[in-house]
């Protein structure tokens, strides 16, 4: 059977929920299970609950037997932008320079966790993720005692730009995605972001957008650059108020549809 055929689960894991949805992929699509649990979280940082929840939900037999796609909360997970170094010829010298940018950016307490390097062509900045060990190590035990076929696992924010980036400019403004606890902005480059941050943001989440849009004003040089475009839960476009206006929120629209994307969706439906 060609794996075009075959069903994929999708799961979003973050301190306050965890969603799972079931597609499948023959000629038609459909959502054939999606579920959400939520969680009662003290502790952003906290992934043991939500890994647990998921351990229980993959013993049931409608979430195996299928390819599987994971997407981290953007509050486990640290970005930055690694400036190119012609002398690093290697992949190990290139993410032992990661590492040193990322701890000169968040402090010794990233300098154990796991780092993935982006894909450039020689002479670009890539954009590093680290991630904790312990989080990725849990998961890595999930994956081998349900046995799951993992076809990918991203952080959100790349996640969201890949759902997104066909609504997207090529350069020039800022892509944004709000989960829980934390902000995630890239600044759209000619070729490839040109800067990445992430915040951890409150009630007062409004504050921080308007901050990124008079430095993307301040920044740009025409008058069409420096919008931004943010991925958020449904709910919250109302709870911005007058904020609202100056901002492209990011909604279902007709274009390419698969997992990622049905289960960004029901993300930002959840919240």
């Amino acid at each position: 059977m060609s794996l075009l055929w075959r069903d994929e689960i999708g799961i979003h894991l973050s301190p306050s929920r965890v969603l799972l949805i079931r597609v499948e992929r023959g000629l038609k699509f459909r959502i054939a299970e999606q579920h959400e649990h939520a969680i009662v979280c003290s502790d952003w940082n906290d992934w043991t609950a939500p890994l647990g929840v998921l351990a229980q939900l993959l013993e049931r037999p409608q979430w195996r037997g299928a390819g599987t796609r994971i997407v981290l909360c953007d509050c486990w997970v640290r970005y930055a932008l690694v400036p190119w170094v012609a002398q690093l010829s290697s992949a190990e010298e290139q993410l032992s320079h990661a590492r040193q940018v990322l701890i000169r950016l968040y402090g010794s307490a990233v300098s154990e966790w796991e780092i993935r390097l982006s894909q450039a062509p020689p002479g670009q900045a890539r954009v590093a993720c680290a991630m904790p060990g312990a989080l990725l190590n849990s998961l890595r035990d999930i994956r081998t005692r349900h046995k799951l076929k993992l076809t990918s696992l991203q952080p959100q924010l790349l996640a969201a730009y890949d759902n997104w980036r066909h609504r997207l400019p090529t350069a020039g403004a800022w892509f944004v995605t709000i989960g829980e606890g934390t902000m995630a902005a890239a600044r759209l480059g000619p070729d490839t972001w040109d800067r990445v941050h992430s915040v951890r943001i409150g009630n007062d989440w409004t504050r921080d957008l308007n901050r990124l849009q008079t430095f993307g004003r301040l920044a740009s040089t025409r008058a069409d650059e420096g919008h931004v475009y943010v991925d958020a839960p449904a709910a919250w476009r109302e709870e911005a108020g007058p904020a609202a206006n100056a901002i492209h929120w990011l909604e279902d629209d007709s274009g390419p549809k698969g997992t990622l994307q049905q289960l960004g969706r029901m993300r930002r439906l959840a919240a």
